[in-house]
């Protein structure tokens, strides 16, 4: 399933209105993708969520991403290809199955498409990823150290 720049984009000015208007979810019942907002960086702003080949999240194809950009959420847990989210020494986002399943994910309803996703109601931040151009990698926390890092507000958007 791959999901359009321009389609998020039109369905994304629609969602601003409605931001707030929803109750919250721990699990959704489909697979979905997941945009990062963040305008004037355009390196950053809407973005898929990218899982590479060692399971930690880019906002691009970097690290041998598999293209599969495809989520579920489950009883507050993140999953990638039946892998769970976690969060690594460093605090970067990752999916491999030996880390210590991170529980605390949520899903609010914006529109008809797209739930803000937050965990434990607190947002990623993206920062560059030393020595590879225009390459952001998502953090929880202060990020990996470099004063370029950015909050950014993910969406989870369904087809």
């Amino acid at each position: 399933m791959k999901f359009s720049l321009s389609a998020v984009f039109l369905t994304l000015l629609g969602a601003t209105s409605a931001l707030g208007a929803s109750a919250s979810t721990s699990s959704l019942d489909r697979q979905f993708g997941i945009v990062s907002s963040h305008s004037g960086i355009i390196h950053v702003h809407l973005r898929t969520f990218e899982v590479g080949q060692s399971g930690h999240v880019y906002l691009s194809k970097y690290d041998n991403s598999d293209g599969n950009a495809n989520f579920n959420l489950k009883n507050g847990e993140l999953l990638h290809e039946n892998k769970t989210a976690s969060i690594d020494k460093d605090g970067a986002l990752v999916f491999e199955s030996s880390g210590s399943p991170l529980s605390g994910f949520e899903a609010k309803q914006v529109n008809s498409q797209f739930y803000d996703l937050s965990l434990n109601n607190d947002y990623p931040v993206a920062c560059p990823v030393p020595n590879a151009n225009d390459v952001y990698q998502i953090y929880y926390g202060k990020g990996n150290g470099n004063a370029d890092c950015v909050g950014i507000y993910p969406l989870a958007a369904t087809p």
